[in-house]
């Protein structure tokens, strides 16, 4: 696991310090059809050095200095879960720089956004696939087909999620798209109710009018509002509600984990399966110019780089927010992801020039609280309810 963390950021880091060196400017070729010829605001705050410090904290994390420090000693600090949650904030936050300027040097929407998410899943999978077969890095898994054909939803709805996320991110500002994604509880409220049959508390429900207002406001104003970009963070709202309640089935089925062995192993597999998924709607929706895609891919350097860095870092961070995750309760779980997505919003608005108007930053503060609100709003409210009773 630490090889693999290691290795992700590393590949991650120098990717993006070549591509977005200071003094380069993204353009397009004439296959692509579209110009990109203004440096992005990313390449003005000299991003190889941040890249550079993602590089030394990735050591850092990886040592076995670090290891040794586990549970803080005198200080009281878990030192290696402060520096997973670095690095996992590191990591989303350049994610959704490369994955944008990826996006860009293609024509945004017009682009080829399909390809781009399928390739990065592909990309990953290679990189998962890698650990499996270099000596000391991970342990391979011992899953059956059955098992395989049982984690095919799970897989469907992760390819989904990821590629709509990617077309909400082309068709839109990438702060925006994150403030609709914010709103992702709504989805899993609603799927849990009437299609899981599993009840959602009434305190709950009474948070969902919260972070949808907020949602509605922060896209009144909002100067790169496009439908398309609205309607394509729901669907993926939508398949990462389905993707977390069958992933919970699916861990259910006896003897799995066991079968499985690691949570890096079932993100590897998720995301093998989720690119050969994608592969008949890259097909379907811009096989036809891959031509275009490939030529693009040769020349111009935007595009190559920074796809390739964002596939590492969207692998890297996902491990490392499962890692995460796994050593904290719901509700430090609840301010982790509350917090990220703040930086996330805010960051990458500074850095990609979006707009950060007044009822813009009021719509995220007001629907990001709400998402926290409804995370720990049953952790609030049941003890209340107990002690009145007693």
């Amino acid at each position: 696991m630490k090889l693999s963390i290691t290795l992700s950021l590393a590949l991650a880091g120098a990717c993006s310090a070549f591509a977005l060196a200071p003094g380069t400017t993204v353009r397009n070729t004439a296959a692509v059809g579209t110009a990109f010829d203004k440096p992005s605001a990313f390449v003005q705050h000299n991003p190889q050095h941040r890249s550079t410090t993602a590089l030394s904290a990735a050591a850092t994390a990886s040592s076995d200095a670090i290891q040794s420090t586990r549970g803080g000693g005198a200080t009281g600090f878990d030192i290696p879960l402060l520096i997973y949650f670095t690095l996992w904030y590191v990591g989303n936050y350049y994610y959704n720089i490369s994955n944008k300027l990826a996006l860009k040097a293609t024509g945004g929407a017009a682009g080829f956004p399909m390809t781009i998410s399928a390739l990065q899943l592909g990309i990953g999978s290679i990189y998962g696939i890698f650990l499996w077969l270099a000596p000391d890095a991970r342990t391979k898994p011992k899953v059956t087909m059955d098992d395989i054909i049982k984690m095919l939803p799970v897989a469907f709805c992760y390819a989904g999620a990821h590629s709509a996320s990617v077309f909400s991110f082309s068709a839109g500002s990438v702060s925006f798209g994150q403030i609709v994604k914010a709103s992702e509880p709504a989805f899993a409220a609603v799927l849990s109710q009437f299609v899981y049959n599993k009840p959602v508390s009434k305190a709950k429900w009474l948070c969902l009018p919260i972070v949808i207002g907020g949602v509605i406001l922060a896209s009144v104003n909002e100067l790169d509002f496009a439908v398309s970009a609205l309607v394509s963070a729901c669907i993926a709202n939508m398949f990462a509600a389905v993707r977390g309640n069958e992933n919970k089935k699916l861990m259910e089925t006896e003897g799995l984990k066991d079968r499985i062995g690691s949570v890096g192993n079932q993100f590897c597999i998720t995301s093998i399966l989720g690119f050969l998924l994608s592969i008949p709607f890259v097909l379907v929706k811009e096989g036809s110019r891959f031509g275009e895609f490939a030529e693009a891919f040769k020349t111009v350097p935007a595009l190559r780089s920074n796809m390739i860095a964002s596939a590492l870092w969207f692998y890297g961070y996902n491990e490392l927010s499962t890692m995460t995750l796994k050593k904290t309760n719901a509700v430090t779980q609840s301010v982790a992801n509350t917090a990220k997505r703040v930086i996330v919003i805010i960051g990458v608005a500074l850095v990609l020039g979006e707009s950060l108007d007044f009822m813009k930053l009021l719509g995220c503060g007001i629907g990001v609280g709400g998402v926290f609100l409804y995370s720990i709003i049953d952790s609030i409210v049941k003890p209340k309810a107990e002690a009145a009773s007693t």
